[in-house]
């Protein structure tokens, strides 16, 4: 009975604004930005284009974040997503997108931006070949075999317990921007690139809608701290300050970075590429320079997939405690009081995902998947407001309701369109990956694997 009692435990609440803060930053500010930049300059075929790409999913982040900070006021609880979809248009969606989390939004994601790390890790080893197999005749790279043990150490991390997973995640924030906000001043100041290449253009392989979805992807994870709710001191003041300030904070830093990038490579230069931020840097700094700003990215992105290591797994907490996931991860440990069981779950699986070493072909299959269901959970706040009518002051109330949801909901209508016609294996794949949860929880139902209950609020 005791340790029934253990692993029911709750969630303690000792996050404030700075520590939920630095989940949105550091979840954000990751493989993406020095990762997608070359992606999106070839679809686009320009600078400028390119810049506006950035930001308008800059904006559709804060029109988003503005609804999922009222959403979060809500039902401040962890779960994030899972929770709103649960309460506003059922179980079945609350669930599709509690799987598509967990096999889309953070293990492939968590797998993606390991193998970005590896990219800007491996020149700094001497003599070390990344892309050399682990053993003669094993189809696994010597660099996706690093990454996926670094998944399973940060796997072990934050299953210390939440005071030393804030702190950690806290610390690494500060290192990531204030290494950027270096990075950015040195730069500009060296005077070794040139403004040319803000104005000089290609022919676009892609379109603007297909690049936004790329876009899409770097700026994952401005929800991240809905999914800490439950570990949030104050939430309906804490998260919308949190989620808010980390979304405009890293639009600005990520238009700043582009901005970087554009002026330190000319036009020949740009060309499909994980590394673009060391292209750019030797441009910039020479070789030992370069070296030190790859060091800096790769702490960055280390950090990104340290905050997704973490906040993911709490919405298959929140499933577990629903009786829709397995039991086990709703077990919180006895002396961290974090759901270790359900971080242990997303980090053998984000392991795995790692050793393929695929990462293109990613982009575009998780920024799709992502969009798709952060658009629903905004469409879940004109139920909220139809229920709860005039809310208290304790809720946070959504500035020029409802235009930032119809902007949100109208611009991935749009990119989904344009990205099922230009890119339609992996943005099917998206579409795919949903109907596997939905089979999967219509086979759950059937054998009573899953029970139907209320969200608590």
């Amino acid at each position: 009975m005791a340790d029934r009692q253990r692993g029911e435990a709750e969630l303690i609440r000792t996050l404030g604004v700075l520590g939920a803060g630095a989940f949105v930053v550091t979840n954000m500010i990751g493989s993406g930005i020095f990762t997608v930049p070359a992606f999106v300059r070839v679809a686009t075929g320009s600078a400028l284009g390119s810049l506006w790409v950035w930001v308008a999913a800059g904006i559709l982040g804060l029109c988003g974040a503005l609804c999922y900070s009222e959403l979060a006021t809500y039902m401040p609880g962890a779960g994030g997503e899972y929770r709103y979809l649960t309460r506003g248009f059922g179980q079945v969606w609350g669930f599709l997108s509690g799987w598509t989390s967990f096999v889309v939004g953070f293990s492939a994601a968590v797998a993606a931006s390991s193998l970005g790390v590896m990219a800007y890790l491996a020149p700094l080893v001497r003599g070390w070949d990344a892309e050399a197999p682990v053993l003669h005749g094993v189809p696994v790279s010597q660099g996706a075999a690093v990454a996926s043990l670094m998944v399973l150490v940060l796997t072990l991390v934050h299953c210390v317990g939440v005071r030393w997973s804030g702190g950690f995640q806290t610390t690494l924030a500060t290192l990531v921007v204030a290494s950027i906000g270096v990075m950015v001043l040195a730069g500009f100041a060296s005077g070794a690139g040139s403004w040319s290449g803000l104005v000089a253009r290609a022919q676009p392989r892609s379109n603007w809608w297909v690049a936004l979805l790329q876009v899409s992807y770097a700026y994952a994870g401005w929800n991240a701290a809905t999914y800490m709710a439950g570990e949030v001191r104050d939430p309906r003041r804490t998260l919308p300050r949190a989620i808010l300030g980390g979304t405009l904070f890293v639009m600005v830093i990520y238009l700043l970075i582009n901005a970087l990038f554009f002026y330190a490579l000319p036009e020949p230069e740009w060309e499909p590429t994980i590394a673009i931020g060391q292209r750019a840097a030797e441009r910039l700094f020479g070789l030992r320079g370069s070296l030190g700003v790859s060091a800096l990215i790769a702490l960055a992105m280390f950090g990104s997939v340290s905050s997704m290591t973490a906040v993911g797994p709490r919405i298959y907490f929140a499933m577990a405690r629903d009786g829709v996931a397995p039991r086990f991860m709703g077990r919180v440990s006895e002396h961290g009081n974090v759901p270790a069981a359900a971080i242990a779950a997303q980090g053998v699986l984000a392991a795995i995902l790692t050793l393929t070493g695929a990462f293109e072909a990613l982009l575009i299959y998780i920024g799709s998947s992502l969009l798709l269901f952060n658009a629903l959970t905004v469409a879940t706040l004109f139920v909220f407001r139809r229920r709860s009518g005039a809310a208290g002051p304790e809720v946070f109330r959504t500035p020029l309701h409802p235009l930032p949801a119809l902007v949100y909901l109208g611009m991935t209508v749009a990119a989904w369109g344009n990205g099922l016609a230009a890119a339609p294996l992996p943005t099917g794949a998206a579409l795919l990956t949903l109907a596997a949860g939905g089979g999967l929880y219509a086979l759950g139902r059937n054998r009573g694997w899953f029970r139907s209950v209320a969200v608590p609020e």
